[in-house]
């Protein structure tokens, strides 16, 4: 394994990414859905990446990249179709210890972006090394066909029984065990038929069981499960 997985918490954090076309655009949404602050260096601008500086949502400055553009930046994502500007600034982040990506040019990277499948805020990565784009895209359609958004909903529920577990449940194993309980009962089943209110039911009666005195469901409306 040549890479080290790590998933970044970028909120609030100031990103650069340099270009301004089709591949560009997709990575600066990326960003802004992540939280950074993204800002843009290029001369033009896709249609959309000219709506999201309009309303405020990234910066761009318009021109060429320079190495000033990295001031402050914790991490930039090169997509241009220019060699020489992808090498520049694989160069200048180098030189400023700054985190460096260059679409599809691995031996530019100090890491790479894998494919995703998103349920929500369950993420599942998808990377070859950059060994086969194309492997990766086989394997993300497969992922997406098995992994429903049910998942999502899933996850949605199980972080809210944990949150309410830690406050009623200080035996720590009892949590791990009613946790895992939830993610392996049939409430995968129910959300995947709709019945999204009888998979909240699951958690309320589990939760219930786990206390060190069981009651009933209906007893705690602090355990708040979105509908």
């Amino acid at each position: 394994m040549r890479y080290y997985p790590i998933n970044l918490d970028l909120k609030g954090r100031p990103v650069l990414v340099v270009g301004g076309g089709g591949v560009a655009e997709g990575k600066a949404e990326q960003l802004v859905e992540a939280g950074a602050q993204v800002r843009v260096v290029s001369p033009t601008l896709t249609a959309r990446l000219q709506e999201l500086v309009g309303r405020g949502v990234i910066g761009h400055r318009r021109g060429a990249f320079a190495e000033s553009d990295l001031d402050g930046v914790k991490l930039v994502i090169s997509a241009t179709d220019d060699q020489e500007v992808n090498e520049a600034v694989a160069r200048a982040a180098a030189t400023r210890e700054v985190l460096c990506n260059v679409v599809d040019q691995p031996a530019l990277c100090d890491f790479i972006t894998p494919a995703l499948v998103t349920r929500g805020d369950l993420q599942i990565s998808i990377s070859s090394g950059g060994g086969s784009p194309s492997l990766v895209q086989r394997v993300k359609r497969e992922v997406a066909a098995l992994i429903g958004e049910e998942y999502g909903a899933l996850l949605e529920l199980a972080a809210e029984l944990r949150e309410a577990a830690k406050q009623r449940v200080p035996d720590f194993e009892r949590r791990r065990t009613l946790l895992h309980a939830f993610v392996e009962s049939e409430a995968i089943e129910l959300l995947r038929e709709g019945r999204r209110v009888d998979a909240q039911r699951i958690a309320r009666d589990l939760l219930a069981a786990a206390e060190d005195r069981p009651e009933t469901s209906t007893q705690h409306p602090e355990m708040r499960v979105a509908g």
